[in-house]
């Protein structure tokens, strides 16, 4: 199945938020006429603008926005690593997937909000505090999904493995990690875009500087164009990652794991003599 980009898939993907956005000017034009509450398309535009013209209330905007990005950064990278392995350990192990699936429940129930709070009360406010929580939350899932993929590997690989007495370290990097590769990429898809989503509130909480902090003197002031304008940085920053970075690696495993035609046969040597 082909999943390249067209011109006919850039339409379709285009058609509906160019929908979403003709009615969000007619309802802000027409029907919620409250700028400062409802914003239009052009509140949020010019927003936009004085963003990237690096102007804002508390700071330089490029500034918050470097925060909040090192932060999800570090965060994601040292959840992502840290779960992946123990998930790996986890899919193998039993009496691990066990030990730790209630504390990887209860942190994908408990509210990030809740657990900001917590770290934030243990820890005093600190440049960690939000970064700790993130990897706690992001960890989570990724866990999860990492052990529920290595359960899945197929017998036989595990039996030749042990028939050839295969060491860890080479099972690790050569078996388990590229069989689970298309488990990895979804985990990270997800947990990166679910971190996107909850840094601001650790650092509308427990910060000096950040998104977050920016969007909660918006709400407070109750201006509501800087929020949307911020939103949808924040969503196309998730966009471009993923499309320049988490698609293409889907793209090439899927392409990997797809079984190739066999080569044609070249003819004997016996064969070609017999035709001359």
């Amino acid at each position: 199945m082909n999943w390249s980009v067209t011109p006919k898939s850039l339409l379709l993907n285009a058609l509906p938020v160019a929908a979403a956005v003709l009615v969000w000017w007619a309802a802000t034009t027409y029907i919620l006429v409250q700028p400062r509450i409802y914003p239009t398309p052009q509140g949020v535009f010019t927003e936009l603008v004085r963003i990237f013209k690096n102007e804002g209330p508390i700071g330089e905007p490029y500034t918050h926005a470097a925060a909040t990005l090192w932060r999800l950064t570090i965060a994601w990278g040292g959840g992502f690593v840290a779960a992946t392995l123990l998930g790996v350990l986890a899919g193998r192990k039993k009496w691990v997937f066990d030990f730790f699936s209630y504390p990887v429940w209860i942190a994908m129930a408990v509210p990030s909000v809740v657990w900001v709070y917590i770290f934030l009360v243990v820890f005093g406010i600190e440049e960690m505090v939000p970064i700790l929580a993130l990897m706690i939350l992001l960890a989570a899932p990724v866990f999860l999904g990492t052990a529920e993929g290595v359960r899945s590997t197929p017998k036989e690989l595990l039996e030749m493995c042990d028939s050839y007495k295969i060491g860890t370290r080479q099972r690790l990097f050569h078996f388990y990690l590229p069989y689970i590769a298309p488990y990895m990429v979804a985990n990270a898809r997800v947990s990166f875009a679910y971190g996107i989503r909850i840094v601001l509130i650790a650092e509308v909480i427990g910060l000096p500087n950040g998104v977050g902090i920016l969007v909660g003197y918006w709400s407070d002031s109750l201006y509501m164009a800087p929020i949307v304008a911020w939103g949808l940085l924040l969503m196309a920053t998730g966009m471009i990652v993923d499309y320049c970075i988490f698609a293409p690696l889907q793209r090439r495993i899927r392409r990997e794991a797809e079984p190739r035609p066999a080569s044609k046969r070249q003819p004997s040597g016996n064969s070609r003599l017999k035709r001359a």
